[in-house]
């Protein structure tokens, strides 16, 4: 029994440091980066060997870590996802490639909007918000992390609006970027529920999962690698919830936030509303000005 004890104790002791960070080996470091909450980022020893740490977010954990050459650790960006966004609209845009941990990103373009986001080793999905206004054309994009930089472009295209009546529900729509399935997700991730909607299947948190304003709306989605609800999306799935077709919490009683938003400008300024959905019902919207701050509960939705 004896024997077995001091095993596990050394199996345990072996795991914790493999997912620890030793305090005195980034102390003996060169140069140490750390984030705006004091989690370290990158190293660099006397060698000039950088160490890359992904963390696990709000925790003291290390997931993983990544060493190389300054050269073999600087930021790259293989594919951007989607490629084409319309105007007015707001998304999620995945940026594929690696050493993305702690990432800044920063547009050619600063009318367009920018959320909260978190930088993985190989991903990085960054919320934009991008004016009715704006104009067609390629956008620039600057990653930057303590290592280096490196860029990447989308494009911009006309604003789409959507003909009268609700065209018929098929298993499968085209899109600019591929087919699109119509049906309810398989599988979802642990919390979440699959719903069907003819603007694509997505997934949906059961129960609310957040409250603040909408910076730490869209972060506390963009952290888990999720998103804010579509308007449509919310609607749809309050509506499913309040015919008994899916087992969603608290759809109702309080103010949501979602991704729904719109532009208002007069002769001095431009501010931006965003709409909240289920005060009261699956229909009735709330807008709150963006300088406001207003702090508001919400859950995120995924696409499958």
């Amino acid at each position: 029994m004896c024997i077995r004890l001091n095993s596990l104790v050394f199996l345990l002791f072996v795991c914790a440091r493999l997912i620890s960070v030793p305090t005195e080996a980034i102390a003996a470091d060169k140069q140490v980066f750390k984030d705006e909450a004091g989690e370290v980022l990158y190293t660099i020893d006397e060698n000039g060997i950088v160490s890359m740490f992904e963390n696990s977010p709000g925790t003291d954990i290390t997931l993983s870590v990544t060493r190389g050459t300054r050269e073999q650790m600087q930021p790259q960006i293989t594919e951007v996802t989607p490629n084409t966004v319309a105007a007015g609209t707001y998304t999620v845009l995945k940026l594929e490639g690696k050493n993305l941990v702690g990432a800044r990103v920063k547009l050619n373009l600063p009318m367009i909007e920018v959320g909260g986001y978190a930088g993985k080793p190989k991903r990085l999905d960054v919320p934009v918000t991008v004016p009715l206004s704006q104009p067609p054309g390629e956008v620039a994009i600057e990653v930057t992390t303590p290592i280096g930089s490196t860029t990447a472009k989308f494009t911009i295209t006309d604003v789409q609006i959507g003909g009268g009546g609700s065209p018929p529900v098929k298993d499968i729509v085209t899109h600019p970027a591929g087919a699109i399935s119509t049906k309810a997700p398989v599988s979802c991730p642990p919390g979440m529920v699959g719903i069907a909607s003819e603007g694509g299947g997505f997934c949906i948190e059961v129960e609310r999962s957040f409250s603040g304003d909408f910076r730490k709306a869209e972060l506390s989605c963009a952290i888990s690698g999720k998103r804010l609800c579509m308007l449509s999306e919310w609607k749809r799935a309050c509506e499913q919830a309040a015919a008994g077709r899916l087992p969603l919490k608290n759809m109702k009683g309080e103010w949501e936030w979602t991704a729904g938003f719109d532009i208002l400008q007069d002769d001095t300024q431009q501010d931006t509303r965003y709409y909240l959905m289920g005060k009261s019902d699956c229909e009735t919207q709330h807008g709150s000005m963006r300088i406001n701050a207003e702090k508001f509960v919400g859950r995120c939705c995924k696409n499958p």
